[in-house]
């Protein structure tokens, strides 16, 4: 929810004008409104009923009075029992509005029953208005309303006796108190309202400082990956270098008659052969990384899979009989990361030893998503090590397991990339090969949202 303005709170109901920021409020005071409200509803009952003591000295026919007030307790305390029931508890608002007002309907009735103004029950509404008006959290319209209808009702009730000073003087008390008590009300429910809007402002802040700090801590995980991994490549062929130049450096000064020229020419092809792998296994590793800098961009376009796989089928080597069929259309997806796992899929398939010689691509469309199928007759590759091979950097253990330079990176670049595009990558494994499957859903709707926000 946007943070709204104290301009947002609308002057005559000191309510927010945006039914949501309001919703929002409600349920964020919920608890404690409806705490406030039943605690000072029965304690307002409690007064109210303890009172019947002073009818009894006070009161001109007690007994008349007495029933009153046990009437309206007992309805009352019916009223209140509701709150018992968790559906009607949403309902504390009109349903404490109801008691307040009976108890001020019951007083005014009280006073009507005397003969005289002579008697201090007017003194009761006075204590009821600041009684309600500092325990109870009714809204401010409610709470306008039991005052001003109490108000009207009292007045209806001295004036009937004839006594027009004494009335005018008590309801002239009673008004001020009753005016001063809904000011009250009223400001405090604004200052409610704009605390609200400080605490969201602070949740919201919180929120995004959360966020940051979580892709600080993800940033820092992942280039600590990429750096541990990094070592494990750099490693070997940093060793097979350093040995391999002391060899082709003896060999040339001659210093050495046990090392000829063939084992200079020798070590120099090994010295080739290292650096060619260190650069493909750092390329590999960047391509990897690189990806890293798409999370939480939401940069989707709208691309032809088609296209993308037939400019994929052109880079498989000649040697692998690459076949495709079926047809996908236009798809809404992060560009560069599925171009990027196409990439590492074609440098995965034209690498030496995979004994690859058929690819069979088949592109499928289900609800809202594509399907890329790529069937091969190499090699199969369990499910133990299809999961290792496409587990994410930040959950490898040890990254120096391996007794070699090379850790494969292009199905953990697949892997990666397909979760960039809020899809997925997974594998079969079959007696004369394997079939990788890569999921993409339609991004569409997430696209109409961002615009829309």
């Amino acid at each position: 929810m946007a943070s709204p303005k104290k301009k947002d709170i609308e002057l005559w109901t000191a309510r927010f004008s945006s039914r949501e920021t309001e919703a929002a409020f409600q349920s964020f005071v919920f608890t404690r409104n409806l705490r406030a409200n039943v605690g000072g509803a029965l304690l307002g009952l409690f007064l109210f009923l303890i009172y019947v003591f002073s009818d009894y000295i006070d009161a001109v026919n007690p007994h008349q009075v007495a029933a009153v007030r046990l009437m309206a307790v007992a309805i009352s305390a019916g009223l209140m029992s509701l709150l018992l029931l968790q559906r009607f508890r949403q309902y504390n608002d009109p349903i404490v509005t109801a008691v307040v007002t009976l108890m001020g309907v019951a007083n005014n009735l009280i006073i009507a029953l005397q003969p005289t103004l002579d008697s201090t029950y007017y003194i009761g509404m006075i204590q009821g208005y600041i009684l309600f008006s500092l325990l109870l959290r009714l809204s401010f319209l409610s709470m306008a309303f039991v005052i001003t209808f109490t108000q009207i009702c009292f007045m209806i009730a001295v004036f009937s006796k004839g006594e027009t000073s004494v009335a005018v003087l008590q309801s002239a008390n009673v008004f001020m108190v009753g005016a001063i008590s809904v000011v009250g009300v009223y400001f405090l429910q604004r200052y409610q309202r704009e605390d609200f809007l400080k605490t969201e402002t602070i949740r919201l802040q919180n929120s995004k400082l959360s966020v940051l700090l979580d892709d600080v801590r993800r940033d820092n995980e992942r280039k600590l990956a990429a750096m541990n991994m990094l070592v494990h490549f750099v490693k070997t062929p940093l060793h097979q270098i350093n040995g391999f130049s002391d060899i082709v450096m003896n060999s040339l000064d001659c210093d050495d008659d046990r090392i000829s020229i063939g084992d200079g020419v020798e070590g120099a092809r090994y010295i080739k052969s290292a650096t060619a792998n260190l650069t493909k296994s750092v390329n590999n590793l960047l391509t990897y990384h690189r990806l890293d800098d798409l999370e939480g961009s939401e940069a989707f376009e709208k691309i032809s899979i088609d296209d993308l796989v037939y400019d994929f089928s052109d880079r498989i080597d000649s040697d692998i009989a690459v076949k495709v069929a079926g047809a996908a259309g236009d798809l809404v997806t992060e560009e560069t990361a599925l171009k990027t796992a196409l990439a590492c899929l074609s440098d995965y398939y034209n690498e030496e030893g995979r004994g690859v010689s058929t690819l069979a691509i088949t592109l499928e469309t289900r609800k809202t998503a594509v399907i890329i199928k790529l069937r091969d007759n190499g090699a199969a590759i369990s499910d133990e090590q299809f999961d290792l091979e496409i587990k994410p950097l930040t959950k490898i253990e040890n990254y120096l397991s391996s007794d070699t330079s090379e850790t494969s990176m292009f199905l953990r670049t697949v892997a990666r990339a397909a979760e960039l595009c809020g899809g997925e990558f997974s594998h079969t494994s079959f007696e004369d090969g394997n079939e990788f499957a890569i999921v993409l859903p339609d991004r569409t709707l997430e696209t109409m949202r961002k615009d829309a926000a």
